[in-house]
């Protein structure tokens, strides 16, 4: 059983952990967001325990996810986080829950010991849960039925605006007259490793 989110047809399999990894940059934010945003609006629950307490609210709104149907949890480091999805996924009833590690130090990850990620798959397995992992590099391994690394694609810049320079290999903005914004991509490119 599957929580698909349309976004290159990536489902998130039910009662296992998926692991969401890459550079910051690279879209897991984006991804995040869709998940919590499709997920709420099927009418499910979901929870995100947020490390580094880095949600942004304002843009998960405009992505679509219904805040009465999520529980946000803001921590404030490794420690706290760990502590507050092991109380959820326990809990059970959720939908969805998000671990969102992007902003902790890899080298903070890395002590962690691997019994946690063992824990967390027995106790998720066999649920309608789906437990999601957001990541800067793997660190959950082969407690993940699914890892997705997302690898940086270039800026899309929108509009022909003339104030651009290139100076020596790199592009400059000279004068503004107007806003640039950068445009979202529609879809990611992602490598699924089951």
């Amino acid at each position: 059983d599957l929580l698909p989110i349309g976004i290159n047809d990536i489902g998130f399999p039910r009662g296992t952990i998926t692991e969401i990894y890459g550079v910051p940059s690279s879209g897991k934010t984006t991804l995040l967001q869709k998940l919590l945003a499709t997920a709420t609006s099927a009418g499910e629950y979901c929870a995100l325990v947020d490390a580094t307490d880095s949600f942004d609210p304002k843009t998960a709104a405009e992505a679509g996810c219904q805040f009465s149907r999520l529980l946000w949890v803001r921590c404030r480091g490794l420690e706290a986080a760990i502590k507050a999805a092991d109380l959820l996924i326990h809990g059970g009833g959720w939908g969805v829950i998000a671990l969102d590690l992007s902003g902790i130090p890899p080298q903070a990850l890395r002590k962690l010991p691997m019994s946690w990620w063992y824990r967390f798959r027995r106790a998720i397995e066999n649920t309608p849960s789906v437990l999601a992992v957001f990541e800067t590099e793997p660190f959950v391994k082969n407690c993940a039925v699914m890892a997705v690394q997302l690898p940086t694609a270039g800026a899309i810049w929108s509009g022909g605006h003339t104030d651009f320079r290139v100076l020596r290999g790199a592009e400059v903005f000279l004068r503004p007259r107007k806003p640039v914004h950068a445009q979202r991509p529609d879809a990611f490119r992602s490598r699924a490793l089951a």
